[in-house]
């Protein structure tokens, strides 16, 4: 009902200034590529990620009988209930030789997952209003799985004593649970830097934009974009212990120049499924490429163990268009170059929306309706 009564506050507007033009017709997903022998390769580098994870929930687990590792995960996560890992364990006298374990692991993890980055992506949350209530006797200790979480039921956790217990993926136990993962925020900026360095590298240009920043203004140039009003994730399909989706979109097409380009947004405002948000974001730039009509992939950045199979995907899809002096799919042939996995896994593939009109204005019609994104746009001209 909040989502109808927003529609139809936008619709009304849209209607006095001129009216809704038609909206470009929904195409069905294509059929994602087969999977190859890279599955495998891609499963046992999830393991060896998880392996790691797994470690260290337990060695953390153990630790919370000591008072002072208690009180020093009080302190850090007092704030908005996340720490980095090895800071943390580095800042315990006694627990400083895991802090030299997860250091070797976060390394490992970068290289596991194809990126050439030094930062420390793993980190231990909680849910800020449990902080309070961490104790050596009710408190568990689970590492996120990296493997397809569309599959994953029960994950493992463990308490003080060592004691494994299974929890429900789907539902978050009343106990307060600590949880050693990935910097989901972190881990999705190195990923847009990889991705836009593969697309620079292969010949893609394109910009990334992130937030609700504007367009640059150049002086007596109109620049035409499309802005997103309003936007709504219908289903990030993220379990309880992954907290808010990482939305990001790419714009394909043709650059000016007739060769082919892709612009990365993110929408880091997105935390919430079923939540309207109204950013005033721009989503497409035209001055940007030559065709004035263009597709939209959407995507929901995950705990991949590989980015391999995203960007060669892009790469390839986008290649495709160049030298088009007119619009020709663009998403579809993304899609279909994901592997399987990617497009099978929600969490992962979200929605495509294709030839999307520089003058259009409205709800945009797109592939996975009614479980992808609800995105209303509007053109305008910055002068």
């Amino acid at each position: 009902m909040k989502k109808a009564a927003t529609f139809a506050a936008l619709a009304l507007a849209a209607t006095l200034a001129g009216g809704l033009p038609t909206s470009p017709a929904a195409v069905a997903a294509p059929t994602p590529a087969p999977q190859t022998p890279d599955a495998s390769a891609a499963a046992a580098r999830a393991a060896a990620m998880d392996g790691f994870k797994r470690h260290l929930a337990e060695e953390v687990a153990h630790r919370l009988g000591e008072r002072q590792f208690r009180d020093a995960l009080t302190r850090e996560l007092s704030d908005d209930g996340e720490a980095d890992l090895a800071a943390l364990l580095g800042s315990v006298p006694d627990a400083r030789d895991l802090a030299e374990y997860a250091r070797n692991a976060n390394s490992e993890i970068l290289k596991l997952k194809g990126l050439q980055a030094e930062e420390s992506l793993l980190q231990i949350r909680i849910d800020p209003k449990q902080v309070k209530r961490i104790s050596a006797g009710d408190t568990l200790v689970m590492a996120t799985p990296s493997g397809d979480e569309k599959a994953v039921r029960t994950v493992a956790a463990f308490d003080s004593k060592g004691r494994g217990r299974e929890l429900d993926a789907f539902t978050a136990p009343k106990l307060p649970v600590l949880i050693v993962g990935l910097d989901e925020r972190k881990d999705a900026e190195l990923t847009q830097r990889a991705v836009r360095q593969a697309l620079t590298e292969a010949g893609v240009g394109g910009t990334d934009r992130t937030g609700a920043e504007q367009p640059q203004q150049t002086a007596g140039v109109a620049r035409q974009v499309t802005n997103i009003i309003g936007i709504e994730n219908l289903n990030d399909h993220e379990p309880w212990y992954k907290g808010g989706p990482e939305i990001y979109a790419f714009v394909a097409g043709a650059g000016t120049d007739g060769k082919a380009r892709v612009d990365q947004i993110w929408m880091p405002y997105i935390q919430q499924e079923g939540k309207n948000y109204f950013p005033g974001q721009t989503l497409i730039e035209w001055g940007n490429f030559l065709w004035s009509n263009l597709d939209v992939v959407w995507m929901e950045h995950d705990d991949n163990a590989d980015l391999s199979g995203l960007v060669r995907a892009v790469v390839d899809g986008a290649l495709t268009v160049s030298g088009y002096g007119q619009y020709t799919p663009v998403a579809d042939k993304i899609i279909g170059a994901l592997p399987s996995g990617w497009t099978t896994d929600d969490d992962d593939y979200v929605d495509s929306c294709y030839n999307v009109a520089k003058t259009y204005q409205g709800t945009l019609s797109c592939a996975g309706n009614p479980a992808g994104m609800w995105t209303y746009v509007a053109p305008k001209t910055y002068s």
